[in-house]
């Protein structure tokens, strides 16, 4: 899914104005877009909101880590790796745990990605070359457990430009105190500022530049072309991506994917890698971005089936498989036909050969080798994964740009990390604006803008926007991470010691009654002290900010119809205006309130039009013959906006409740290794992968009351094996490996575990609501 933007023509008829987000190239399968009008950011009050904002891997943010001056500090940057491997792949001895392949890289791992202080400085300089000074405004810096992200040098105020990213500029020289160097002006300067915009240099990385057949991705775009990928329309001069490419899926939920951009952005990322890492680095025009680009991502796009079944019965695996077997798809469609129409493509431009004449430069084999190496690791099939997931999360989309919208890359505006409780970041594009100034410049064009959001920020803050899904299932399918609360903040002795807590001495968690899924229930009259004792995280903090969704499908309702009523009741639906869908998003987020500070409960997360459908399905042949003679009169139309009766609202609700049980149900089948859980247990799970993550779960674990946790599948992955051996067979950058196994692995199960129990609270709070209305009705 990209991030939303609205960029207008020059001529576009509200210049300057601030413009509602147009429709997305890429949409988001749970957030419309008009939910999603970007709008300024905001950063963390220090006085009041600097707790709202955990780490996206469910440790507090507390203070920041950086320096409150206008030169801030990074500290507690992750020691790097000492090994690693070419192929990335995971080698541990613990075989209960074995994951897939990682093809890229450990997390923070020395090397590309790993977001050090070069690689930001890189970026930086990379920026002020093509005019994007912001640094009297913010710095790019580690921020503990979120990775780079970006804070303010000084004090903002509401609506003051923190980031300003044209689509293109030229290109200027630096001196070593990092000026620009200005050239001397000559008459022919003035002859050539008509064709200024000739020598203005790409910024963002764009479907169009992907395409295009000249340009730092020129050669990627002509081969693209010989190998049918794209097509020349002629009546624009646009090259449109061919369906080979992925097209756009639709599916039962609202709104559609579109995979050939995604894949273009993808690709044009692969090839910027390769020939970054390849014997010319130089040819690498974004080499500053992909550098910064981290290799190890969580979108379950990356996750292995093991980690998959962690989710449990979450819907979000169904998706993930098929969009696992969407990409892998298009990588055996896709990276043959241009192999074969360019061999040397994914190797350096001076060591390849063109597309037309064959013909190439040839260089020494250390260097042909060093390109075959980079090829190698940057063309395999978990690569493109990774750039897959890589744009999902990061790609905003341009509607306003081209004939049919494009989507983009943009260096630095995507190193600002999600905060929910920011304003959404504006970003507008200003026809003539300059950098810095919104003033007048033809020769910039559009470019995209952020900007401080209500309240302002002081300076040493870190910098928000807020682009990612609302609910915690959303934002690991899209973004790969969850809005997670904090991580045990009571001591863990005396009444709150997790054992006492968490204990399973009288088999509590052993076998799933009727009402398993409402054990830890957020409603206060009938199980507010069970909430107050089922985890060491404060249970009032989790349920105001743990939001989730989940997508119900009414197919079940239709398929117990009798088969001659079927059409009688699309028409009803269709009289209603319900003919869109079956599937429906049912989601504990209130629009009005998107950080959490209230959430909805019950009835109020289910649809209005999802309840009308029901109506419609609930029906008896004798009420579906009513409604068609309502339907086929002069009189006024029914449209399920009530029930015909109390006895059909009565039916109604009861479908509703045996719907959403029928959903719970699915939780309760054995997922591989992993075993059903109540959300009781789910919480005590949760607990003892923080206390591993920071160091005290063993102890936790020694305990023998603590038996059960320590057996757990969930648990027993985030230890990592001693796998060193007094032989040699074993060095210790296999140890250093499987320690990266086992982060990888508690950050994951952590999000697992925080999803599927979200995800049966909400749907055991719906079911027991549609029960009590049904047994009122």
């Amino acid at each position: 899914r990209a991030r939303s933007a609205s960029i207008p023509h020059p001529m576009s008829r509200c210049a300057g104005g601030v413009l509602t987000s147009a429709s997305r190239a890429l949409v988001s399968w749970r957030d419309h877009p008009s939910r999603r009008s970007i709008r300024g950011t905001r950063a963390a009050n220090p006085k009041t909101n600097k707790k709202t904002y955990s780490a996206n891997r469910g440790a507090p943010l507390g203070r920041l880590h950086v320096r409150a001056t206008a030169t801030p500090k990074v500290v507690d940057r992750p020691p790097p790796a000492k090994h690693q491997d070419g192929s990335g792949a995971s080698r541990h001895a613990n075989a209960a745990h074995t994951l897939s392949p990682q093809a890229l890289g450990t997390l923070g791992a020395v090397g590309e990605g790993e977001g050090s202080a070069h690689q930001i400085a890189a970026l930086t300089i990379w920026l002020r070359q093509h005019g994007v000074d912001f640094t009297d405004r913010a710095q790019f810096v580690r921020v503990r457990h979120m990775g780079v992200g970006g804070v303010s040098t000084r004090a903002f105020d509401e609506g003051d430009v923190i980031f300003s990213l044209p689509l293109a500029a030229p290109k200027h020289e630096l001196d070593r105190f990092g000026n620009r160097v200005e050239s001397a002006k000559s008459d022919e300067d003035d002859d050539d500022a008509a064709n200024h915009e000739s020598g203005l240099s790409p910024l963002v990385l764009t479907t169009s530049a992907v395409t295009a057949h000249s340009g730092p991705l020129g050669r990627l775009g002509r081969a693209l072309s010989a190998a049918g990928l794209t097509t020349l329309k002629e009546s624009t001069g646009a090259r449109t991506p061919s369906r080979l490419l992925g097209g756009v899926v639709e599916s039962d939920l609202a709104f559609p994917l579109d995979a050939s951009k995604t894949t273009l952005l993808a690709l044009g990322v692969l090839h910027q890698c390769c020939l970054a890492a390849g014997a010319s680095p130089g040819d690498a025009h974004w080499k500053a971005y992909t550098d910064l680009l981290p290799r190890e991502v969580d979108s379950p796009l990356e996750w292995s089936e093991t980690e998959l079944e962690l989710l449990q019965g979450s819907r979000l695996v169904d998706r993930a498989a098929e969009r696992i077997s969407l990409v892998d798809a298009i990588y055996d469609e896709v990276f043959p036909r241009l192999n074969d129409a360019d061999p040397t493509l994914w190797i350096s431009g001076k060591l390849g050969s063109n597309v037309q004449d064959g013909t190439g430069i040839d260089v020494t084999a250390a260097a042909r080798k060093k390109g075959e190496r980079a090829r190698d690791k940057y063309t395999g099939k978990e690569a493109f994964r990774w750039a897959w997931a890589t744009v999902l999360a990061r790609a905003f989309a341009l509607p306003d740009v081209g004939e049919d919208g494009e989507m983009g890359l943009c260096p630095g505006l995507d190193l600002f990390n999600h905060g929910s409780e920011a304003e959404k970041c504006e970003v507008r594009g200003v026809p003539g604006a300059s950098l810095e100034l919104d003033e007048d410049d033809p020769h910039v064009g559009p470019r995209v803008v952020l900007r401080c959001g209500v309240g302002g920020a002081e300076s040493g803050e870190q910098l928000f926007h807020d682009y990612a899904d609302r609910s915690s299932g959303g934002a690991l399918l899209e973004f790969g991470f969850t809005h997670t609360v904090r991580a045990c903040t009571k001591p863990i002795d005396g009444r709150n010691n997790i054992v006492e807590r968490h204990h399973d001495e009288e088999g509590l968690f052993d076998g799933l009654d009727e009402n398993w899924a409402l054990a830890a229930s957020n409603d206060a009259d009938d199980a507010g002290d069970e909430c107050e004792e089922c985890s060491l995280t404060e249970e009032s903090d989790h349920h105001r900010r743990a939001l989730h969704a989940v997508d119900i499908s009414l197919k079940p309702m239709m398929a117990i119809c009798e088969k001659d009523t079927v059409a009688a009741r699309l028409e009803a639906l269709a009289e209603a205006g319900l003919c869109g869908s079956f599937t429906w998003e049912v989601s504990n987020v209130d629009r009005k309130f998107p950080a959490g500070e209230r959430r909805l409960h019950g009835i109020e997360c289910v649809p209005e039009t999802m309840i009308r459908a029901a109506r419609v399905l609930s029906l008896t042949n004798e009420e579906l013959d009513h409604v068609g003679g309502l339907n086929a009169g002069d009189g006024d139309k029914w449209t399920a906006r009530e029930a015909l009766s109390h006895e059909h609202e009565r039916r109604t609700f009861q479908s509703l409740a045996s719907i959403f049980r029928g959903e719970l149900v699915r939780y309760a089948k054995l997922r591989g290794k992993c075993k059903p859980t109540t959300v009781v247990k789910d919480a005590a799970i949760a607990d003892c992968i923080r206390l591993l993550a920071s160091g005290d779960g063993e102890y936790v674990l020694a305990a023998p009351e603590m038996a059960w946790a320590a057996q757990r599948e969930e648990v027993a992955g985030c230890v990592a094996a001693n796998v060193r051996d007094e032989d040699g067979g074993k060095t210790a950058a296999d140890q250093e490996e499987e320690g990266a196994r086992a982060a990888r692995w508690r950050r994951r199960a952590l999000m697992a575990v925080e999803v599927r129990r979200g995800e049966k609270l909400l749907l055991g709070e719906v079911a027991g609501e549609f029960e009590k209305l049904a047994g009122d009705a």
